[in-house]
């Protein structure tokens, strides 16, 4: 026998041995060394208090039974992870490199306990200072009979789950992984259910992982269907995404979206999500009356969060947008008509945004509203409407607004621009429908300070102004307005007829809310109706007086004012009977002292009020808020 020979039959004979002695190694005996490793690795706690089995490959696959790791020290369970049996796989070539990865895991009888304490430290984060544990890869997850609960008492969360893996059927050719739990979610009676892939790939981009789940969450129903790309890192979903509630709103708690309140909604659309950015595309379904569809994404990879969404209704309930415009909710305690309920400053700066939205149908109570559309953007607590359109009575009614929430109180500019608005179709069930289409421009420039509609229109300042020229507008209107009882009756006996009118200005000006009349004019060549006064936004109160000034002879006029006062819940609208009844009162006295046509004579109206300078007050109200002679005229 040659001396290579020799060698290679000792090396034979050694690796014989190393492997009967491997083979018949009793691997209970290296239980308290495996203890200890893993007890200074993860500063837990570890033993395996069953039965030890090794069974040697290239995958070496290894049964553990009775395994226990205990938990941080500050938690009320001793015990974080508990195994009746753990079956799994190692990949040694990976292990050489430093990388822990389990190709098939299988565990039965799983009980983990998950938690963070009040200070928001996590039990499974490492106790070793500076040691950073890295989520081993896990190929394939099979579960029999476990359990998991989560505890977070920072957020109010408490969840238990169970987890099973289902076997496989016909209709089901391969096995599921099953999970079901209940409690409370951020302080939400929550219930889940989820099924997805179980003994598959779980991180692998040639087998996407299928997921099913649906979860409830106080009145906040969500459901997925689709799959996975890396589920262990929850991350490259393409999933059918189904969302429902009763407010939107309630989405802020629950996943940190800042939303306005709404009515019910169910809303259907295709969720995808890579990297920090989620996307809802495609999206369909009703907010209250009305519909949405479009596209919306979240970016929480930036700080704060950036929202983009380009939304479109073709039916849009404006009682739908109560809430995006501060109108109060069903808590609303004042008497007050002017939304009394704040604004949400921490969802102002919770979130930047870029939303564009069109409406094609608009649906409201009075206002003649056809069409709308609005471009959103919110930054650094800023945001911005630029614009907001309504095209509204064959015009358009356009609105730039900016609230800065940075500070404790919104400070809000808005500039609002009516363009040819027609008046008979601004109040189509009003008499003055039988107007013609005499056109309306106006424009309000307005800096206010407040967290609501009510406190911003309380504390305006400012000027606004509405203009109009041509146009007709009924006589018998206009004779009732002085009280001008014989040409009243004329009319009515004669038959209603039109009047032209020469101009109609309404100029305010705005100090703390209180909106003083500079010119409130409408100019006829029968009457001249003359208006002054002011409107206070701060406590809601009318104080205006309509004068009717005869341009021709009447034999019976009372000439009272017109008075506006009251609430803005409940007006006012009426003679000013002091007068009427002054004028009223002589003419009765002369009758009784006289008895003849005396009587008449403090009734008589001889009419000799003189045109208004139209040009003039039509220049001055274009010059004091910058209305334009094109927003005046037909759209």
């Amino acid at each position: 026998m040659t001396r290579t020979r020799k060698w290679l039959v000792w090396i034979a004979a050694c690796l014989l041995l190393l492997v009967t002695a491997v083979y018949f190694f009793d691997w209970n005996l290296a239980r308290p060394y495996i203890a200890r490793k893993v007890t200074s690795s993860t500063g837990r706690s570890f033993a395996i208090n069953g039965d030890l089995d090794v069974r040697l490959s290239l995958w070496p696959r290894i049964i553990a039974n009775d395994v226990v790791m205990g938990n941080a020290d500050w938690s009320k369970d001793p015990i974080m992870v508990e195994i009746k049996r753990a079956d799994f796989r190692i990949d040694i070539l990976k292990l050489l490199g430093g990388h822990l990865a389990f190709p098939e895991i299988s565990l039965s009888e799983l009980h983990l306990v998950l938690e963070v304490n009040k200070d928001g430290v996590p039990n499974w984060a490492s106790d070793q200072p500076g040691k950073q544990q890295e989520f081993p890869a896990i190929a394939a997850l099979a579960i029999d009979h476990g359990t998991v609960k989560y505890r977070d008492p920072t957020i109010n969360t408490d969840l238990a789950f169970e987890l099973n893996t289902l076997a496989a059927t016909r209709d089901d050719p391969e096995s599921m992984l099953e999970a079901a739990g209940t409690g409370r979610f951020k302080g939400m009676e929550t219930k889940f259910h989820a099924r997805g892939g179980a003994l598959l790939a779980l991180h692998s981009a040639d087998r996407p992982y299928p997921i099913k789940a649906g979860a409830t969450l106080g009145t906040t129903k969500a459901s997925i269907d689709g799959t996975m790309i890396d589920p262990l890192h929850f991350n490259n979903e393409e999933v059918n995404f189904q969302l429902e509630g009763s407010d939107l709103a309630l989405l802020y708690p629950i996943a940190g979206v800042p939303l306005p309140p709404t009515p019910a909604y169910k809303l259907a659309g295709y969720l995808s999500h890579s990297g920090d950015i989620w996307t809802l595309k495609r999206f369909k379904g009703t907010v209250g009356n009305s519909d949405l569809s479009g596209d919306f994404s979240l970016d929480l990879g930036r700080t704060p969060q950036l929202i983009t969404a380009d939304v479109e209704s073709r039916s849009l309930d404006m009682k739908d947008l109560a809430g995006i415009i501060g109108a109060d909710s069903g808590t609303k305690t004042s008497d007050k008509v002017l939304p009394t309920e704040p604004f949400n400053l921490d969802k102002l700066r919770a979130a930047d945004a870029d939303v564009r939205f069109k409406g094609t149908k608009i649906i409201t109570e009075k206002l003649p509203i056809e069409k709308m559309t609005a471009h959103l953007i919110v930054k650094d607590g800023t945001l911005k409407l630029a614009p907001l359109n309504f095209e509204v009575a064959g015009g358009n009614l356009v609105t730039e607004i900016t609230m800065d929430g940075r500070k404790s109180h919104i400070v809000t500019h808005a500039d609002i621009t009516a363009k040819g608005l027609y008046l008979e179709q601004l109040f189509p069930a009003s008499k003055i429908n039988a107007a013609s289409a005499g056109t309306m421009g106006g424009r309000a420039k307005l800096d206010a300070s407040g967290n609501s509609i009510s406190q911003m229109m309380g504390t305006a300042n400012g000027e606004a102004a509405l203009i109009m020229e041509g146009g007709t507008v009924s006589e018998l209107l206009l004779r009732l307005s002085d009280l001008d009882i014989a040409n009243s009756i004329k009319v009515l006996l004669g038959g209603d007829k039109q009047v032209p009118i020469r101009c109609m200005v309404a100029n305010f000006k705005a100090v703390e809310g209180d909106f003083k009349v500079q010119n409130l004019v409408l100019d006829t060549p029968k009457v001249n109706i003359t208006g002054e006064g002011n409107v206070n936004f701060a406590d809601e109160s009318l104080h205006l007086k309509l004068v009717s000034h005869l341009k021709g002879f009447s034999l019976a006029s009372l000439r009272g004012p017109i008075v506006v006062t009251g609430r803005f819940n409940k007006p006012s609208v009426r003679p000013d009977m002091r007068k009427v009844v002054a004028r009223g009162g002589l003419a009765v006295v002369l009758g009784v002292l006289t008895a003849s046509i005396a009587a008449l004579i403090p009734l008589l109206d001889f009419g000799k009020n003189k045109d208004s300078n139209c040009a003039a007050l039509m220049s001055q109200a274009k010059s004091n808020v910058g209305i334009k002679q094109s927003d005046i005229a037909p759209r």
